[in-house]
C-alpha cells in the first residue's frame, strides 16, 4: 500500500504563478516518489476564489487542514483572512497532534513594495507569541528548494538523495534549482569572487589551448618536413623554433590548469557548504528559535555568512553557562531546561556557519565544530532532550566526523544514534537502515583487513534486509546498498560474490533510470572491472565499452569520467598483451586528462606510468623510460623527494635503464634511492622494501657479470584498474 503525503497550500491571488510553479514541482516530485512507494497530494485554496463567489465552505476546508501532513502558507504584500483562518487551525492541530507541519512562507519584497498592516501583524504575532521563523523566499528556485528541503524532513524514509552537483541543486536526478539564483550563494561575496575568478581562468585557458593545438600542428608539419629530408638545416631551425614556442606554451599552461582544478575542487566544496547551511536553517524554520537565531538566519538568507557567524559567536559562552546553572539548580525549573535546549539549537546553527566562514582556516573551522557538535551532545545527554532532535544530532555529528576522515569517532558516534533510532523508530526503519548503510561506509573506509571488512558487511545486509522489506527490491536504496555490498566483496577480492551483488545493483539501477543514466554507467563499469580480475576480457570489455559510451554521450568527451573508461578499457588490451590496442586507449585517456586537469594532476601521472608500462612490456625501453621519467619529475616537484609515489617512480626509472646498455649504473642509482624511501617508510620486511632489494641484487649481479641478458621479471609494481 502507498503512502500519500498530503499537502494543503493556502495563499492570496496575488501569488498566482508562485503557486502554478509549487504545483507544478509537486507533480514532478510525485512522479519521481512514486517508484518508491510515496505518493504527494496537493491540496490548493485561493483567497481570490474564496472572495468572489458563494462557494466556500469553510468547514469543509478546515478540514482538509487537519487531516494533511504539511500546512503551507504563502504571503508577500498581503495577508488574506481566509489565510490567517487556514494557519491558525493548522497551528492548533498541530499543538494537539503534531500534525500537520506548519510552514510560512514570505516573499522578498522588491524596493517600491510595501507590507500590508494585517501582514506586519501577522509577521509580529508568528515571532513574539509562537516563536515561529517564517521562510523568505525571492525567487520560484529557492521558493523550491525550501519546499524540497523540508519534504525531507517529512517523510518517513528521509534516504533520498538531495545534493549539489555542477552548481545545480539535485534531488535523485531531479533538478530543483541552481545555485547562482539562490540568495544565500547568489549574494554571497566569498561566492560571487570565487565563480568570477574560476570564469576568467577558464575562457584564459581554453583560449591558451586552442592556440597550443595550432602550434602543435604546425610542430607536426614541420617534424613531418625534417623527417623526409633530416640534413635540412633550415627544416631543423624551424621545427627548434616551433619546438620551443610549443614548450613555453605548455610551461604556461599548466600553472593555470593547476590553479583551475584547486579553484574548482575548492568552489564546489564551498557550495556544498552553503548549501548544508541552507539545510539547517529549513531545520529550523517552523520551530521555536531564539532571537539570536533569526538574525543568523536573517544574515545568512542575505548571503552575509561571515556575519551570521559573528552573531552566533556568544552562544558558545552562554551555552557553558545555561548547562552550568542547569547542573547547580537545586529545583529544575523549565525556564532553566529551555535556555539549555535553546543553547542546543544554537550550537547546531553555529557548526553550519562556521564551516560556511571563509575567513577561517579550514583546518580551524573542522576542530571548532567537531568542539561545538562535542559540545551539544553533551549538554543533550544532560538534559531531557527531545529524541527525536538527539537523533539527527548524533546523525549529523558522525557524518561530519566521517566526511573529514575521523572515522573511529564516526563509528562510535553511530552505534549510539543506531541505538536510540531503533528505540524511536523500530529495526525494521528506513532510518534504521540509513544508519546501517554509514556505518558499513564507515567500517570498510576505516579498516583493510578481512575481519573489519566482514564487519562492514554485517551492516550493510542489516541496511538491505530493512530496505528490501520496507521499500521493496525495485529501489533506488536498496540498489544503493547491492552497490556497497558488491564493493566490500570486491575489496575482499572475493570476486563472485562482487560479481552478483553488482549486477543487482544494475538491474534496479537500468528499470529506474534507464539504460543512459550516469548511475548506470557506473555499475558498467564496477562490473567490468570485476570481470577483468576475474581473467574474462571479453565480458570485462563489453560492460566498460558501455559504461564509456555513456560517460562520453551524458558528461561529454572532456570529463575525468570519460578518461577514467578509456583507461580501464585500455586496461583490459593491457592485460591481453594487446599493447597497440593499450595504447591507443591509454593515449586518448592521457590526452583528456592532461586537458582537464593538467599534466601535474595525480590521475595524469597515473594514466602515464601505465603507458610507460605498455613500451615497456613491448620491450621499447627507451620510451618507457620517457614516460616513467616524466612522472618521476612531476612526483619530486608535486610531492617531494622521499614520498612513497616518488620511490615507485625511482624504482620505474631504474627498471627501464636496466634493460638499456651501459646503464646499470644510473639504474643501480635509482633504485637505491627508491628502496631507502620504502626502508625508512615501510621497514624492512614490507614486500615493496623487500622487491627494491631483489631488484638491486638483479642489477649488482650483471654489473658483476656483465651479463645483459637477464631479463628483468620481478617488476615491483601491479597496477589495477580503479574500482
Amino acid at each position: 500500500m502507498k503512502k500519500t503525503i498530503k499537502i494543503f497550500l493556502a495563499s492570496s491571488e496575488e501569488l498566482d504563478y508562485d503557486r502554478m510553479a509549487f504545483g507544478n514541482l509537486v507533480r514532478r516530485l510525485d512522479d519521481m516518489y512514486e517508484k518508491r512507494g510515496i505518493r504527494i497530494k496537493l491540496f490548493e485554496w485561493e483567497d481570490y476564489d474564496a472572495a468572489f463567489n458563494d462557494r466556500r465552505k469553510q468547514d469543509e476546508y478546515n478540514d482538509y487542514v487537519r487531516h494533511s501532513d504539511v500546512f503551507l502558507a504563502l504571503f508577500h504584500k498581503k495577508a488574506g483572512g481566509f489565510t490567517i483562518e487556514e494557519f491558525n487551525v493548522a497551528s492548533e492541530e498541530y499543538k494537539k497532534h503534531a500534525s500537520p507541519k506548519v510552514y510560512t512562507y514570505c516573499k522578498d519584497l522588491q524596493a517600491d513594495e510595501v507590507e500590508s498592516l494585517e501582514l506586519v501583524e501577522f509577521k509580529k504575532r508568528l515571532f513574539n507569541e509562537m516563536e515561529h521563523y517564517w521562510c523568505r523566499y525571492d525567487s520560484r528556485e529557492s521558493l523550491q528548494l525550501q519546499f524540497v528541503m523540508q519534504l525531507q524532513l517529512i517523510e518517513s524514509s528521509q534516504m533520498t538523495n538531495l545534493k549539489v552537483e555542477n552548481g545545480e541543486v539535485m534531488l535523485d536526478g531531479l533538478r530543483i534549482a541552481k545555485m547562482d539564483k539562490l540568495k544565500f550563494a547568489a549574494a554571497n561575496e566569498d561566492y560571487v569572487k570565487a565563480q568570477q575568478e574560476i570564469n576568467e581562468l577558464h575562457d584564459e585557458i581554453e583560449e591558451m589551448q586552442l592556440s597550443l593545438e595550432k602550434k602543435q600542428q604546425k610542430m607536426e608539419k614541420k617534424k613531418a618536413k625534417l623527417e623526409k629530408d633530416p640534413d635540412d638545416e633550415d627544416y631543423q631551425e624551424e621545427y627548434q623554433e616551433v619546438k620551443e614556442d610549443v614548450d613555453e606554451l605548455i610551461d604556461k599552461l599548466q600553472p593555470k590548469l593547476n590553479r583551475y582544478n584547486k579553484l574548482k575542487e575548492e568552489f564546489a566544496e564551498y557550495q556544498t557548504l552553503l548549501f548544508n547551511t541552507a539545510k539547517r536553517v529549513a531545520q529550523l524554520q517552523g520551530e521555536r528559535i531564539t532571537e539570536r537565531m533569526r538574525r543568523a538566519m536573517d544574515a545568512f538568507n542575505e548571503g552575509k555568512v561571515r556575519e551570521a557567524n559573528i552573531i552566533l559567536d556568544e552562544a558558545e559562552a552562554d551555552a557553558r553557562k545555561n548547562l552550568e546553572d542547569y547542573k547547580q539548580c537545586k529545583v529544575i525549573t523549565e525556564l532553566k531546561r529551555q535556555a539549555v535546549i535553546s543553547s542546543i539549537e544554537e550550537l547546531l546553527l553555529k557548526t553550519s556557519s562556521m564551516m560556511s566562514d571563509n575567513s577561517i582556516n579550514i583546518e580551524k573551522r573542522i576542530a571548532r565544530t567537531i568542539n561545538l557538535y562535542h559540545q551539544a551532545d553533551d549538554m543533550a545527554n544532560e538534559v531531557d532532550y527531545d529524541k527525536e532532535k538527539y537523533n539527527q544530532l548524533l546523525f549529523d555529528y558522525a557524518e561530519f566526523l566521517y566526511k573529514y576522515g575521523h572515522y573511529k569517532e564516526a563509528e562510535e558516534i553511530y552505534l549510539r544514534q543506531i541505538v536510540i533510532v531503533e528505540a524511536l523508530k523500530g529495526k525494521g526503519h528506513p532510518d534504521t537502515a540509513k544508519s546501517y548503510n554509514n556505518i558499513g561506509v564507515v567500517c570498510a573506509s576505516q579498516y583493510t583487513n578481512h575481519e573489519k571488512y566482514s564487519k562492514a558487511l554485517v551492516y550493510h545486509f542489516k541496511a538491505l534486509e530493512i530496505q528490501k522489506k520496507v521499500l521493496g527490491n525495485n529501489n533506488l536504496y536498496t540498489a544503493m546498498s547491492y552497490h556497497n555490498i558488491g564493493t566490500v566483496y570486491f575489496n575482499q577480492r572475493n570476486l563472485s560474490n562482487a560479481l552478483e551483488y553488482n549486477h543487482k545493483a544494475l538491474v534496479i539501477r537500468e528499470n529506474l533510470l534507464g539504460k543512459e543514466h550516469q548511475d548506470v554507467a557506473s555499475s558498467y563499469n564496477n562490473i567490468g572491472v570485476v570481470y577483468l580480475n576475474k581473467g574474462d576480457y571479453s565480458k570485462a570489455l563489453e560492460y566498460l565499452i558501455k559504461s564509456l559510451e555513456i560517460r562520453e554521450k551524458k558528461l561529454g568527451k572532456d570529463h575525468p569520467d570519460t578518461a577514467n573508461s578509456y583507461f580501464n578499457v585500455g586496461g583490459i588490451f593491457y592485460s591481453k598483451k594487446d599493447y597497440s590496442k593499450a595504447l591507443e586507449y591509454y593515449f586518448e585517456a592521457l590526452k583528456i586528462s592532461e586537458k582537464v586537469l593538467g599534466k601535474e594532476h595525480p590521475d595524469t601521472i597515473f594514466i602515464c606510468n601505465n603507458v610507460g608500462y605498455v613500451y615497456y612490456n613491448m620491450r621499447e625501453y627507451a620510451k618507457a623510460l620517457d614516460y616513467h621519467l616524466i612522472a618521476l619529475e612531476i612526483d619530486e616537484k608535486c610531492l617531494g623527494p622521499n614520498h612513497l609515489d616518488t620511490a615507485l617512480a625511482y624504482n620505474d626509472v631504474g627498471c627501464c635503464l636496466y634493460h638499456m646498455a651501459g646503464e646499470d649504473p644510473k639504474a643501480l642509482e635509482y633504485l637505491e634511492k627508491a628502496h631507502q624511501i620504502f626502508m625508512t617508510k615501510l621497514g624492512i620486511n614490507h614486500p615493496s622494501t623487500i622487491k627494491t632489494q631483489d631488484n638491486l641484487s638483479k642489477v649488482k649481479a650483471q654489473m658483476e657479470e656483465n651479463d645483459s641478458g637477464v631479463s628483468f621479471k620481478n617488476k615491483l609494481l601491479h597496477h589495477h584498474l580503479k574500482h
